[in-house]
């Protein structure tokens, strides 16, 4: 065991407070954390380089979670939520790998600003040892003192509360254990399932931040009026609003979209496909919710990515789009979407559109589960049609019958990489339904039962 003692941080020197910045980096805790190794480099750095350096929540949301300029740190919370996993994976690391490091940091809560000190670990002192038996019994012995026997009523006293309190804490026990297991079943019980259960925990169980990413129903209504489409460099450089600046729309309907496309509008379906993701993981700090909008490059490629809604409306699809065999498109003349097929296999067909019925609501969706371009990180793409065939498509990757009906079709234990066509159908008075009716899959995971 080592004591220890903290020393003013005057006499350290930068270049070894450098040095463990880049051990903490490289150590287990932070080894496979990106974003969190960038926020720790990111706020040393400042401490370390700017005398006095005061560091705030939003320089950090800006420079290290690219954030815009002007984002409202009070309705975005994702430097607080990081800070505070920081925290716990520096302490993880004094504790561990750190555990004979001459040098402290902390980040104080309440601060982003790291404090170094120097610590020096001094032997802890050893209790004396107790005195020989025989001396105890020569300073009580003496005709004047004789030694007092328990009687056997106190000895099987004892014994008993002895024995009495430890089925108490095995009872406490066993009740807390129980306790924080209908907890965990509670939010966590998908994870038992076998469908369910591996291919959820292949996204959030995984090192890496999850980002699910909500769509911006504003754009896809700046190309109707216009009939154009927006490139994904447009929708990021704000491009589109030139586009409507340079068209032949009147003065007032030029105003009129101009502030539409300044919003970030979204839609129902796309709302309750996140929340049901979110759901899965309520309490871990890696999973967040994101407007396309206000998403960046750099994330899209550090962190598994869930895209909800079809490249119209989510331009971050468009990344995507040359790889996969099924897409939606938007059709100007039929003023609807279609779903691209574009290799057909037999009995296929290369588009799919909805069916004009008034006694139902029929619409298409697709499920693309691909890995990024580097295979580092993986991408989901939910979206539909229609708001209601979006969310349908998150029906069915929530549901646990609906992924093992899939995996029975497949014949196999673990789900590979899959590209899906879905058909949902809504009759009057009867719930959303999906039906598979083409699919590819990819090779990166087991295809075949062992």
């Amino acid at each position: 065991m080592v004591a220890v003692t903290h020393h003013a941080a005057e006499s350290l020197d930068p270049a070894q407070c450098f040095e463990l910045l880049e051990r903490i980096c490289a150590s287990n805790e932070l080894r496979r954390a990106a974003r969190l190794r960038e926020f720790l480099r990111y706020v040393g750095h400042r401490s370390l380089d700017g005398e006095h350096a005061i560091i705030s929540e939003h320089e950090i949301g800006v420079h290290v979670f690219g954030r815009q300029k002007n984002y409202d740190t009070s309705a975005d919370n994702i430097v607080r939520v990081n800070a505070s996993e920081l925290r716990k994976r520096i302490a993880a690391y004094y504790a561990s790998e750190g555990a004979k490091e001459t040098i402290l940091i902390d980040i104080p809560r309440g601060s982003y600003t790291p404090v170094f000190t120097l610590r020096h670990l001094e032997p802890e002192v050893q209790a004396e040892p107790p005195e020989p038996a025989s001396v105890l019994e020569l300073h009580g012995a003496g005709p004047e003192s004789p030694a007092r026997t328990p009687s056997p009523f106190w000895k099987w006293a004892r014994r008993y509360a002895s024995f009495a309190l430890i089925v108490v804490l095995a009872l406490a026990t066993a009740y807390y254990f129980h306790q924080a297991r209908v907890l965990r079943d509670r939010f966590y019980g998908w994870k038992s399932e076998p469908a369910l259960g591996p291919f959820w925990s292949g996204i959030l169980d995984s090192p890496r931040q999850t980002d699910v990413v909500v769509a911006d129903t504003s754009v896809a209504l700046v190309e109707d009026v216009l009939k154009q489409r927006i490139t994904l460099n447009d929708y990021l450089n704000h491009g589109y609003i030139q586009q409507i600046q340079s068209s032949d729309l009147s003065p007032d309907l030029k105003t009129d979209l101009e502030v539409i496309a300044s919003r970030s509008n979204g839609s129902l379906g796309d709302f309750r496909v996140a929340q049901k993701i979110l759901a899965f993981d309520p309490d871990s700090g890696r999973t967040h919710l994101q407007f396309a909008r206000e998403y960046r490059p750099r994330a899209v490629q550090a962190d598994n990515v869930i895209l909800i809604g079809s490249s119209r409306s989510n331009p971050w699809c468009k990344l995507f789009e040359n790889r996969l065999n099924f897409t939606l498109d938007y059709n100007p003349e039929l003023n609807e979407m279609l779903v691209e097929n574009r290799h057909p296999l037999l009995g296929e067909s290369p588009t799919y559109g909805a069916p004009v019925d008034p006694s139902s609501s029929t619409g298409f969706s697709i499920i693309d589960y691909i890995p990024n371009d580097d295979r580092s990180a993986d991408v989901l793409i939910v979206a539909g049609t229609t708001s209601e065939a979006t969310e349908a498509a998150g029906d069915f990757l929530t549901s646990e019958d609906s992924l093992q009906r899939f995996e029975d079709r497949l014949r196999i234990h673990t789900l590979p990489y899959f590209e899906l066509l879905l058909k949902t159908t809504k009759l009057v008075g009867t719930p959303l339904d999906a039906e598979v009716i083409a699919y590819r899959t990819f090779p990166g995971r087991a295809l075949s039962k062992q």
